[in-house]
């Protein structure tokens, strides 16, 4: 079979990153060259071909129906060609860009992140949160996703959120019950989620406006528990980011959890990629133990 030696491959390059990235800036940089390069390149790649393949405003281009073809048809072919490249160089290396919150982070995905490079030591896990990847693109990205928010076909669900309302341990009180105590205390809240009391006492079927106490308002959930761990009052807390604490004993769960109605799932632009698929697996793996029925869950982790 004859093979094109005069394929203009490193334009063809610049345009599957350009249509996968979205934006000629995030390819740009995600290929360490200059955005007017990028837009070389694909001029030069439409010259060659005789076809349109942007189309509409140039600072945010849209692909054409050919455009869209094409880069799906060489997002599969470079990916080959990694796998083929890594194979033969019997070597499996590089930079696993993870995009996921802050809190998740912090709370959950960190202290974790050992058990991972232990199995995949060639790998170099790097993470962005929140607003940090607005200008780069990200191998496998953890999202939250909102009681009436559709889950998109691209994802993997990975578990459904369960809450429940905390306190420290520190502040029992022997002579009125945890649960008069917990709501006797000032309730913390966070900005990024500052109805989760209004949507607990709903879950629950309970009134809150008999039991209003002071409310202090934090910027991120990892500064609502640090206040909660220190005694500053009570929180709605996600389990997942706070069951280490009430396994032992310093944070107090009156009520259990329950489903919020929140769930997480994991997605990823290449996700047949080898190091995509190893970090995917594993995140199913680890969070395997939190799909298991409701009633079990809130057993562990009051016993």
């Amino acid at each position: 079979m004859a093979i094109n030696r005069k394929l203009p491959l490193i334009a063809l390059r610049a345009f599957e990153s350009a249509a996968r990235c979205g934006r000629h800036g995030d390819a740009a940089e995600e290929l360490s060259v200059t955005s007017g390069a990028i837009s070389k390149h694909i001029a030069q790649l439409e010259a060659f071909l005789g076809i349109r393949l942007f189309e509409g405003n140039r600072n945010r281009p849209r692909l054409t129906a050919e455009g869209q073809a094409l880069a799906t048809s060489l997002t599969g072919a470079f990916e080959q060609i990694d796998d083929a490249v890594a194979a033969i160089s019997r070597r499996d290396t590089g930079v696993l860009d993870v995009a996921c919150i802050g809190t998740l982070a912090m709370r959950w995905l960190i202290p974790r992140l050992s058990n991972f490079s232990h199995l995949y030591p060639n790998y170099d896990v790097c993470l962005s949160t929140d607003g940090q990847r607005i200008n780069r693109s990200v191998d496998v990205e953890i999202l939250i996703i909102s009681p009436n928010e559709a889950m998109g076909s691209e994802c993997l669900s990975l578990f459904n959120e369960l809450v429940g309302l905390v306190f420290a341990s520190d502040l029992q009180d022997g002579n009125v019950s945890n649960e008069q105590k917990a709501l006797s205390l000032p309730r913390l809240g966070t900005q990024t989620r500052p109805h989760a009391w209004t949507e607990w006492a709903r879950l629950m079927g309970r009134d809150m406006a008999a039991t209003r106490t002071t409310s202090r308002m934090f910027d991120h959930y990892h500064l609502t528990i640090e206040a909660c761990l220190n005694g500053l009052g009570s929180m709605i807390a996600p389990r997942h980011l706070i069951g280490e604490e009430v396994r032992s004993g310093k944070l107090i769960a009156p009520w259990g959890f329950v489903e919020s109605g929140y769930s997480y799932a994991v997605r990823s632009e290449r996700p047949n990629h080898r190091k995509n698929v190893a970090f995917i697996q594993w995140l199913q793996s680890e969070t395997a133990s939190m799909r298991a029925p409701i009633d079990g869950s809130l057993v562990a982790l009051q016993n």
